[in-house]
């Protein structure tokens, strides 16, 4: 991408609306970038697109859901050596992650703000200089860690990091092994640790805000440990193939990017803990209505662009209050965990299950049919029906299920309008007899 400074940049812009390409053309002029751009409607395009030495594509889209990625994926895949940027009016951080595994390389809110905009031209210098060769150790920090929110886990900074070493050394040997220190001690005189080095790397091992660790130089070569993440160690033995010194590449600088990277991936885990101890319940460890809310939203934005539906199980346990009458509480509350073990067992991996108050669960079955719903509920009701719940007396004690469907969106439209109609099919299960499957005037059985 050298053009980007010395010559004319090319670039594709896929989805865009003339206002938004006005607007990134305005800040290509004023921060004195030339360029050439073509333009396509839809990313199914690129495949007969002429152009394939476009160097940048700004691509715009409504929602980062699966499609997007895919879409990124596609553009990567014809133009491998472009910097992808995603253009969209919302941000979706789990999204997000996904696009930037997928290939992308930076991204914009609409509508463009202008300082975000020289952020990226400045990012997309940074990446043609080092595409062709221009680069120095600092330029290399800033293109590798520049989006230290990308990073989901300690792999991914990881990896950034071996992409940043592989530009300045290379690697003589490689080892893998386990960051287990009774391994390490065993590896002691093979790798020729000194006790000081294992005190000092007990200490590394034990920071979590330390990735790679020197063990010595030799010349120009370089021994030292990274954390690969999942409890493994790479351990190095490097050559510095630049002309950069040692203390240049593995500079304060980047130590201070790696940790600020491991914080944010820290603070972020964190974070998304106490977010899920929200979205959880307590009992069962099964999802709560504020998830279920949530992620209907979801399916059902996801649905009006892609045109698959989705259905929905009320499940309510039959005669349940006569269990804790029977038994106490402490003994209901270990059923219904014995119940939603029953349920998962028999969903697939895709389909989702919340306990949504007392003795009621709804199931989440995405792109589902109707008669698929049907025969999923029917297992799921005959496996309780067969199955033994143990009480404090050592007796054993057989449930059953009322079971109510709902369709999206042949039978609501809306989050609440859909839980009132699988609640409303429940009851009518219950009316029916109880231990049945129900859905709209139909007895399933």
């Amino acid at each position: 991408m050298e053009s980007l400074t010395n010559g004319s940049l090319e670039i594709l812009a896929i989805g865009l609306d003339s206002f938004t390409i006005e607007s990134i053309k305005k800040s290509l002029k004023e921060n004195k970038v030339k360029y050439q751009i073509s333009f396509l409607q839809e990313v199914a395009e690129i495949e007969s697109f002429s152009k394939k030495t476009a160097q940048v594509v700004f691509f715009h889209s409504n929602r980062q859901n699966q499609k997007t990625i895919d879409d990124i994926r596609k553009i990567n895949q014809q133009l491998p050596r472009s910097a992808i940027t995603l253009i969209s009016p919302r941000i979706d951080h789990h999204g997000t992650v996904g696009a930037f595994r997928a290939g992308l390389f930076d991204f914009l809110t609409l509508p463009l703000d202008t300082d975000e905009m020289r952020a990226v031209i400045y990012r997309l210098k940074l990446h043609g200089a080092i595409q062709s060769g221009q680069w120095n150790p600092e330029r290399a920090v800033l293109h590798l860690f520049s989006r230290p929110e990308s990073f989901s886990t300690i792999q991914d900074i990881a990896s950034s990091l071996n992409q940043y070493l592989s530009l300045f050394f290379e690697v003589d040997k490689e080892m893998e092994f386990s960051s287990n220190m009774k391994v390490l001690t065993s590896l002691q005189k093979k790798l020729k640790f000194t006790e000081r080095q294992l005190k000092r790397i007990k200490r590394f091992l034990s920071d979590e805000t330390g990735l790679i660790f020197g063990l010595r130089f030799v010349g120009e070569k370089f021994y030292f440990l990274v954390k690969t993440g999942e409890g493994k160690l790479n351990y190095l033995v490097a050559r510095n193939v630049s002309h950069y010194n040692i203390k240049d590449i593995l500079s304060e600088y980047l130590s201070n990017v790696l940790k600020t990277s491991l914080s944010i991936l820290s603070e972020t885990k964190k974070l998304e803990e106490i977010r899920m101890l929200s979205l959880t319940d307590e009992v069962t460890g099964l999802y709560n209505q504020r998830k279920l809310v949530e992620d209907l939203e979801y399916y059902i934005s996801r649905s009006q662009h892609d045109n698959l539906g989705f259905s929905l199980l009320f499940v309510d346990i039959d005669f349940f209050k006569n269990v804790n009458d029977q038994f106490g509480h402490v003994v209901g509350s270990q059923l219904l965990i014995d119940m939603s073990n029953v349920l998962k067992g028999q969903l697939r991996s895709s389909d989702l299950v919340y306990r949504y108050g007392g003795d009621e669960f709804i199931v989440l079955l995405p792109r589902t049919s109707i008669e698929v719903t049907k025969k999923i509920a029917l297992r799921i009701s005959e496996a309780v029906k067969t199955s033994e719940f143990q009480t404090d007396r050592k007796e054993k004690y057989r449930l059953s299920l009322s079971v109510g469907i709902a369709a999206y969106p042949e039978d609501a439209t809306s989050a609440k309008s859909i839980i009132e109609f699988a609640d409303k099919m429940m009851y009518m299960s219950k009316k029916s007899g109880r231990g049945k499957v129900f859905h709209v005037t139909e007895v399933v059985s």
